[in-house]
This record gives C-alpha cells, sequence and structure tokens, in this order.
C-alpha cells in the first residue's frame, strides 16, 4: 500500500528531533504541544491530531536516531504520575555521554554525586547537601581535587539540578533526577543491583514510596495512591498484604536501609492466593 503522509514528514521530524535534543529533559504535555506544533508548522495541519499519538511518533524518532546510538526514554514522576522524556545515549560504555555541556572533570565529579546518592546508607537515595558538597570537593584525580572550593561545588550543583542530573528534596536533600533515572537506569542496575527498587506496580525505578513489610516490595507513592483509589484499601501488588504497616523510603523518610531488604520477594515464593511462602527449605 502506497503511504498517504506527506513528504515533509521527513523534514518535520528531524525539526521534532532538533526540538528534543535542545529541550534534553521535557514533560509529556510539552512534548505532545512540540508535535502539534511542528507537524502544523510544516502545512500538514490535517495530520497533526495523529501525530499526538506518541507511541507511533516516539517509535519512528528511535528508528531515525538508532545509527546514532540515541534513544527517546521516559520515566515517571514518582509523586505525580506525570511522565517525563529525554533524549540518551545507549551506548553502554558511555552511560554519562548526553551530558554534553560538561568537562570530562565536571562528569568525574557528577558520576560520584549520583553514585553516593544512589547507594545512601538509609536506603532513602538522599544526601544533606553539606555532604554532597563535601563530596564534590573530595572527588580526585591523581591526587588532585576536581573542584577546588565549596563555591565551585556549590556552583556545580546547582547546574546539574537545573539540568535535571540530581535534584533537591523537602529538606534540601540532593536526591537522584529524573534525567538520572531515565539515562543511567541500567548503569546503577548493572553496577550497584543491590542498592535498586523497582515499583511492583508499574516497574519502574523507584527512589521514593512504601516497602510492603510481608514481601519486601516496593510501590511508588503516586503508584499507592492509584492502588487506593482503585481498590478502597492500600494493598500490596505482589502479596495482596494490606500495607497499612509499610514501611517508608525516599528524602526526609525514616528510610529502609538495603540490609533490611537483602532477602526479596524474587527470592521467595508467591502462592496463588497471593501469601509469601517463608518457609526455609533446609
Amino acid at each position: 500500500m502506497t503511504s498517504t503522509r506527506s513528504p515533509t514528514n521527513g523534514v518535520n521530524r528531524k525539526a521534532l528531533i532538533q526540538w528534543c535534543m535542545s529541550s534534553q529533559l521535557f514533560s509529556e504535555a510539552l512534548f505532545t504541544e512540540a508535535i502539534t506544533r511542528i507537524y502544523k508548522e510544516g502545512a500538514e495541519a490535517a495530520e497533526a491530531a495523529a501525530r499526538t499519538s506518541l507511541p507511533a511518533e516516539v517509535e519512528e524518532i528511535n528508528t531515525a536516531l538508532s545509527p546514532l546510538s540515541l534513544q527517546l526514554r521516559s520515566c515517571m514522576d514518582q509523586q505525580t504520575g506525570a511522565r517525563l522524556w529525554a533524549l540518551v545515549n545507549v551506548t553502554a560504555d558511555k552511560p554519562f555521554a548526553s551530558a554534553t555541556p560538561y568537562s570530562a572533570t565536571e562528569l568525574g565529579v557528577l558520576k560520584a554525586l549520583v553514585e553516593l546518592v544512589f547507594t545512601s546508607a538509609d536506603g532513602n537515595y538522599a544526601v544533606d547537601l553539606h555532604t554532597a558538597i563535601r563530596a564534590a570537593c573530595s572527588t580526585t584525580a591523581a591526587g588532585t581535587p576536581l573542584l577546588a572550593t565549596k563555591k565551585e561545588a556549590q556552583e556545580f550543583l546547582n547546574r546539574v539540578n537545573r539540568d535535571g542530573w540530581l535534584g533537591s528534596g523537602p529538606h534540601g536533600e540532593c536526591v537522584i533526577g529524573s534525567r538520572a533515572l531515565i539515562e543511567l537506569q541500567s548503569y546503577l542496575t548493572d553496577g550497584f543491583g543491590e542498592y535498586a527498587r523497582f515499583c511492583s506496580l508499574c516497574n519502574e525505578m523507584a527512589t521514593c514510596g512504601l516497602v510492603c513489610a510481608q514481601c519486601n516490595q516496593s510501590v511508588h507513592p503516586f503508584c499507592a495512591d492509584q492502588i487506593l483509589k482503585s481498590v478502597g484499601r492500600l494493598s500490596c501488588p505482589k502479596c495482596h498484604q494490606s500495607m497499612a504497616d509499610a514501611l517508608k523510603f525516599g528524602p526526609g523518610e525514616d528510610g529502609v536501609p538495603h540490609n533490611i531488604i537483602d532477602v526479596s520477594a524474587t527470592q521467595q515464593e508467591v502462592q496463588e492466593d497471593g501469601s509469601v511462602d517463608l518457609s526455609d527449605d533446609s
């Protein structure tokens, strides 16, 4: 069958890709708005509504970007459920390659900060600002600090916060940003898998939320709200037991240290009735 699409589709898709590259991190609402605007500007008003079908457009953009080792990926805001998008480098040995505005020195500091926050001992995926600044100043190459002063460290933290690699918690804590969750998920799970948590409802990485006291599965705050609205009570998506006594983790919470949940539900047998088999086979 002959395609009915306008021959200017390719031109408009290039314009959309350029918009994604310049925007770096953007909401789904802005993405949809850009799709509609760019295709209308290309005299394709009749197709503009269809262009807001994100799955189809994302698939075609990713096909076009594949030779460049780039891909559009997204993550959900863990509190609100809003979806955020970014163009990421999918080359396995270059996990920070899309952080192009930064020098090699700054990338070394960013890498150290992301790892520090992700592996926080209390399981909250957050460190206080003073700890982050000290870490930024103490990151060295051949014994030489990469950032010489606390002022430089603070300015660098402000930059990476603006760009979405890190973020700020309710009390000023340094937390994992949406850009890092989108681009660095494989890097973090491959290198620090024992610290990685995933929501048992949506399967996306969780750096804040609830941990089921029965089976140790995690749930995002937004996903917990959806469960409550759907069934009228908060129950674990995995074992179906009440999460009224669930532990909380994330910035500002008491935290759930990773060594507490070293026996995950993936190592337990979930019965057909939803209960978890904790019996000892030895």
